[in-house]
């Protein structure tokens, strides 16, 4: 480089392996920390979820013992459940997959002035994986429901606000 620079005077040479390397140690870090906000988002509304289904348990198990009582059979009750987790969870990976995406779109192509490239794959099997994940922790909490007896449940439902015996 100092040959060069020597030989010809009005020819500048710039460095630029530093520059890229800074480049992508900063394009490193921005990639962790955004995959750490998407970790704690993900395990905030996991938090969230759960606790959406165990606020309603107590009338889930009302609701079974009543229905039991009418006629209902444990299969259609466990099918009532899991349709119930099954849309909360569809709709909630609905408004989450559209909500990310249009924020990644916002950020690749808004600060980064990047092009935006949709990955439809990975896209549907996150959200398909959380559908599965709500089923199966919706369903791990509404099992006791299941099983609840007539005679248990009048005394606990004396407490619970809202909920009367019959």
């Amino acid at each position: 480089m100092r040959r060069v620079t020597e030989r010809f005077p009005n020819v500048s040479a710039i460095p630029v392996r530093e520059g890229l390397a800074a480049v992508a140690r900063v394009v490193a870090t921005i990639g962790t920390a955004i995959r750490l906000v998407a970790l704690v988002t993900l395990a905030a509304g996991i938090l969230v979820l759960g606790g959406a289904v165990a606020a309603g348990h107590r009338r889930r198990v009302y609701d079974a013992v009543v229905l039991k009582v009418l006629g209902a059979t444990r299969g259609a009750l466990a099918a009532s459940f899991l349709i119930e987790h099954g849309l909360v969870g569809f709709l909630t990976a609905l408004v989450a997959a559209g909500l990310g995406t249009a924020a990644a779109y916002a950020l690749v192509t808004g600060p980064l002035k990047s092009e935006w490239v949709f990955l439809p794959g990975p896209l549907l099997a996150i959200a398909g994986g959380a559908v599965l994940l709500t089923l199966v922790l919706g369903f791990a909490g509404t099992w006791r429901a299941l099983g609840a007896k007539a005679r248990r449940l009048s005394a606990a439902m004396n407490s619970a606000p809202g909920c009367t015996p019959w």
